[in-house]
């Protein structure tokens, strides 16, 4: 009982969490609701695409937060995994909990921009779950992973308007006389958000249905499977190459007002305590 008091009191000492999840324990770090979201549920739809036995295999969760899914294939074997997240308090959430399921993570304080651009490493399995429409440049992110992913990778998005994608496709469209074309709302297409959008300040892109496999096959990607219209499990088909240059100059961005990215980040204290105090109103 001392432990599992001991077990809960650091839990509790990591403030909010986004992920929630069952620790060996018994104890979990939330109750599903949000602000948070159970991340077993967004699991669930791609466990089935991910091979029981990762032995040996790399892993590159993009966006990891508190680090569940890198936890997950590290129990089925895997060999590096690396979590890539800029905010301090996941770090340490994902340290803890790595540490309760006895895992060993390598954990990356970095923005997904500046670390794909920075990195030359390739990885036979990437999750990128819930971070495309968190990215000022979206695709930009989308086809480095398509360049650093040997063998799957699994892919989370928002999405914004129907799930229809029976739009009239063609290989070239001709500038005003198809424009009604284009104009269909189940065209691929990205809603650019310049304020707020369900006040975070973080989201930039939201795809709809459409266009969200577009911009996978257009990485060079194969979709093999979309368990759920924000889901989609793909594989390198087109292997377009890289180009090293020996200096990367990248703009800093952000919104009126908010955090200035790229960086490492940290929430504010008065925005992390609502958090809290907002999940535990859900209790």
């Amino acid at each position: 009982m001392a432990n599992l008091e001991a077990i809960e009191k650091e839990m509790r000492s990591l403030g909010w969490w986004y992920q929630h999840f069952e620790l060996p324990s018994g104890l979990r770090t939330g109750n599903g609701q949000e602000p948070g979201y159970d991340a077993k549920t967004r699991w669930n739809f791609i466990a089935p695409h991910v091979p029981q036995d990762l032995a040996g295999k790399t892993v590159l969760d993009l966006g990891g937060n508190a680090g569940f899914f890198s936890i997950q294939m590290k129990l089925r074997g895997a060999g590096r995994c690396v979590l890539v997240d800029p905010f301090v308090e996941f770090n340490r959430q994902a340290r803890f909990a790595a540490g309760q399921f006895g895992v060993e993570l390598d954990i990356i304080n970095e923005d997904a921009h500046t670390y794909c651009l920075t990195t030359d490493e390739r990885f036979d399995y990437v999750v990128f779950l819930g971070l495309l429409y968190h990215l000022k440049y979206p695709g930009l992110v989308l086809d480095r992973l398509a360049e650093m992913t040997k063998h799957r990778i699994y892919i989370q998005s928002n999405i914004i308007g129907s799930e229809a994608d029976t739009y009239e496709n063609k290989a070239n469209y001709e500038r005003s006389l198809d424009d009604p074309l284009l104009e269909d709302p189940a065209y691929p297409k990205l809603m650019f958000v310049e304020n707020l959008y369900n006040g975070d300040a973080t989201n930039w892109w939201l795809p709809n249905y459409a266009a969200l496999a577009a911009l996978v096959r257009s990485a060079g990607l194969k979709v093999l499977d979309r368990p759920h219209p924000q889901v989609i499990v793909a594989e390198p088909e087109f292997y377009f190459g890289r180009v090293v240059y020996p200096k990367l100059v990248f703009p800093q961005y952000g919104k009126k007002g908010g955090a200035i990215y790229p960086g490492v980040q940290q929430y504010e204290p008065e925005l992390w305590q609502e958090l809290i105090h907002r999940s535990e109103d859900k209790k």
